[in-house]
């Protein structure tokens, strides 16, 4: 590849290849929504496959359409790992196509599909046109190389970890009129209905076949929802832990029963309560990449989660705020400045969101303090992995309040972002307690305290760093303690069951 760069190059040959090899993948992924309603006679579990390979191929848009931005507003950032850089794209690629769709919506129903075939084609053409850059950047791919560095014991929990995952894709149930899925989806009307413009433009194909569309938007709440959610963690953890212990916090976290309980009540509350996470590892990102046109992410993150659920609405003045005046105070005034005009894109579309919204009522959802706690005991008494996460609690103080005490001698952690998580945890427990409870409920803490669990093995790890072979074995231990108590069996038997008879109305209500 570096030899496309020479002046003897033979750089025609590389463009031709380039644009052959663009153009077959993109537009055979393209020809899925003609593919898969020919599957309505053929078992569910092919459907599903094909649903999930629509799903990847959009996400591999939004990464594209990030990057593209990326490109366009000339925004270089310091990324902390290959997982944030992205997470990153993904996220403000998703929510431009967000945009993107709403817009559309309002094209007559007689000619949108001609905008919506139009968009795709010609942004596979933009993609695979073939320049000198574009053959020597980076893909998709190539963000990912790390990983085949990944040890045995590594590679083995990543896959668990994926397994897991797939497996516990909940059941729901597949309602012929999509007005009636909006109504049990979202009987509170938190939902802004950018969101239900967006999701009909993503399945805008499979319009006519409502069996088909209710599978997609399932599909879109468990996969996309949840993998992002998975990410955000490990971008959380590999700000302060190593890599194989970060793909341990995954797999600790996907293993715990309370994970495919949760979806199996209510998968569609438990995808609002994922977009904590996702605020707390946004502001984290935005102090680690050293720009100021990270604002710009940070404000259509929180557009985003605000058409998800309108209560989290209060995360954006709050984030922006402790960024401004906290997070951010050793930079510029100018810097700071820059930061907040480039949020102002979100900030409009947050208020326009809000404005346009149905119903607003505030502060009727908060959790109380002894909900909390019964809450915190229920997800610690499901795993006894998270049992450790009270020495977890006790070193996250400590090492916040007396950084250089004697027993933490041997630990290297940025002291000062952990004390920067903390405040951020507490101001998301704090609105849940004001505002709404699905900032913490369900999947809103969970991986807090799966943080806490993994700390005290980070200290153990980097105690014993010279020795490998106990550091294996420990590493080992903690695989089969996770993976003993996770009831694998039990969600390889309820997936089986969803694809045999999915649950009815009345089942899925009566959970």
């Amino acid at each position: 590849m570096k030899n496309t760069l020479a002046k003897n190059s033979n750089i025609i040959w590389e463009k031709s290849k380039f644009f052959i090899n663009r153009a077959v993948i993109y537009f055979s992924f393209l020809l899925l929504p003609v593919w898969i309603p020919k599957s309505l006679e053929i078992n569910m579990f092919v459907q599903s496959m094909m649903m999930l390979a629509y799903l990847m191929f959009m996400g591999s848009q939004w990464y594209l359409l990030g990057k593209e931005i990326d490109h366009r507003f000339k925004i270089y950032f310091r990324a902390n790992s290959s997982i944030d850089r992205v997470l990153y794209r993904v996220i403000i690629g998703n929510a431009a196509m967000l945009i993107i769709f709403n817009l559309m919506s309002f094209i007559p129903e007689s000619i949108v599909r001609h905008f919506f075939w139009g968009f795709f084609v010609v942004i596979g053409l933009f993609y695979s046109w073939p320049t000198r850059g574009k053959i020597i950047q980076e893909s998709v791919s190539t963000q990912f190389t790390e990983y085949k560095y990944l040890d045995a014991f590594e590679k083995t929990v990543l896959f668990l970890t994926i397994a897991m995952f797939v497996t516990s894709m909940p059941s729901f149930p597949f309602i012929s009129n999509l007005e009636t899925f909006k109504l049990i989806v979202d009987p509170e009307e938190k939902m802004n209905g950018q969101l239900w413009s967006y999701l009909h433009m993503n399945f805008f194909p499979f319009r006519r076949f409502p069996h088909l569309m209710n599978l997609g938007w399932s599909m879109h709440f468990y996969f996309v929802s949840f993998s992002i959610y998975l990410l955000a963690f490990y971008g959380i953890l590999r700000f302060f832990i190593s890599r194989r212990l970060s793909i341990l916090g995954l797999f600790a976290l996907v293993s715990t029963w309370s994970f495919p309980l949760f979806l199996r009540k209510d998968i569609y509350t438990c995808a609002s309560t994922t977009f904590s996470v996702l605020w707390v590892w946004s502001i984290l990102w935005c102090v680690k990449s050293s720009t100021y046109r990270a604002g710009l992410m940070y404000g259509l993150l929180c557009y985003a989660g605000v058409t998800l659920n309108y209560n989290n609405f209060f995360l954006f003045p709050v984030g922006l705020g402790l960024l401004y005046f906290y997070f951010l105070r050793e930079n510029t005034d100018w810097y700071r400045s820059q930061f907040v005009k480039y949020t102002s894109l979100g900030m409009f579309l947050i208020l326009i969101t809000l404005v346009t919204h149905i119903d607003l009522r505030f502060f009727e959802h908060a959790m109380t303090f002894h909900q909390f706690n019964n809450y915190l005991s229920m997800l610690i008494k499901r795993k006894a992995f998270y049992s450790i996460s009270f020495i977890g609690l006790i070193a996250f103080i400590v090492m916040i309040i007396k950084p250089k005490i004697k027993l933490m001698a041997t630990l290297t952690i940025d002291y000062k972002r952990l004390g920067e998580l903390g405040i951020l945890v507490i101001c998301v427990v704090t609105l849940s307690l004001i505002v709404d409870k699905d900032l913490v409920k369900n999947f809103g803490m969970l991986w807090f305290v799966v943080f806490l669990s993994i700390l005290p093995l980070e200290w153990i790890f980097q105690s014993i760093s010279r020795l490998r072979s106990r550091r294996n074995f420990i590493y080992a231990i903690y695989i089969l303690v996770c993976l003993l108590d996770s009831h694998f069996e039990g969600r390889v038997r309820m997936l089986y069951n969803f694809y045999q008879s999915p649950p009815d109305i009345v089942e899925f209500l009566n959970r």
